[in-house]
């Protein structure tokens, strides 16, 4: 039984386009367009109880991701819950209540924890979330610091801490990172930018004029905040009104991650040619 639906009736009804499949057992009403957030509590609803979004959905619930993620990440105190198709489960032996938090009407990871889950499993990812969870006020320092502390030997505790206690993989120098962005359009035959020139009232990092296209590389780390985070949308909004497009990389993006970096950099050069 499911709903008070017997087996032959949910069949009849999937049959017929009534209910649609969003995981095993768990069903969507009506057109199978879902509302947002809607596979996240479908995924809580396939592990039952002792479940919360975890790892890179709980990221999006907090809107650090702008994305969702292609399975749904959902943590579960105990073992009686597996993955399944779009739907990964972490499987826990415990969770203190105070890493979790009820946002959008569901059970999700604190963004202290978040950093830890994405640490472990997606790591390119943590510059994005330490700085949405900075700029939004939705967590500080010392909060990972005390997810850290109960979490020592953990995966990914090692590289979050990394990133606390290390003034090197906190905030990468403007001058490295822009070193190594200038090497990395050098060998790959890109068109070569302006490199910090006056724009108005403000000095972009690189400027490729006829492409009408500018790249800023940020710092992350724990020296950011919600003046920083404003300035720089008011700055992208000056750039815009000047017809310039705008991509912002961290500096960490550029030293640690050059492919994806060249990637996005050459896809927008030749989108501008041919605009």
């Amino acid at each position: 039984m499911s709903c008070g639906l017997g087996e032959d009736a949910v069949a009849y009804r999937l049959k017929t386009g009534r209910l649609h499949v969003v995981f095993r057992g768990v069903y969507s009403f009506g057109c199978g367009e879902l509302p947002p957030f809607a596979r996240e509590l479908a995924g809580l609803k396939a592990c039952g109880g002792g479940s919360f979004v975890s790892h890179r959905s709980a990221a999006f619930v907090w809107g650090a991701l702008s994305r969702p993620p292609a399975e749904v990440d959902v943590s579960v105190v105990g073992s009686g819950s597996r993955s399944r198709d779009g739907l990964r489960v972490h499987r826990l032996r415990a969770v203190e209540k105070r890493e979790l938090r009820w946002q959008e009407d569901l059970w999700v990871s604190s963004p202290a924890r978040v950093c830890l889950e994405i640490a472990a499993t997606s790591p390119s990812d943590l510059p994005d979330v330490i700085d949405h969870g900075l700029a939004n006020r939705l967590l500080s320092r010392r909060e990972i610091e005390d997810v850290l502390r109960r979490h020592r030997g953990q995966r990914g505790a090692a590289r979050l801490a990394a990133v606390l206690g290390d003034e090197a993989a906190m905030t990468i120098t403007r001058s490295r990172a822009e070193k190594a962005m200038l090497k990395l359009i050098r060998d790959s035959r890109l068109p070569r930018p302006e490199a910090n020139v006056t724009l108005g009232r403000y000095r972009p990092d690189f400027l490729w004029r006829d492409h009408r296209l500018i790249v800023e590389l940020d710092s992350y780390g724990f020296h950011g905040g919600p003046e920083a985070f404003r300035n720089d949308r008011e700055k992208d909004l000056f750039y815009r009104d000047l017809g310039f497009d705008v991509l912002r990389f961290t500096r960490a993006h550029v030293v640690y991650e050059p492919a994806m970096v060249l990637v996005r950099l050459a896809r927008a050069l030749a989108l501008r040619e041919r605009a």
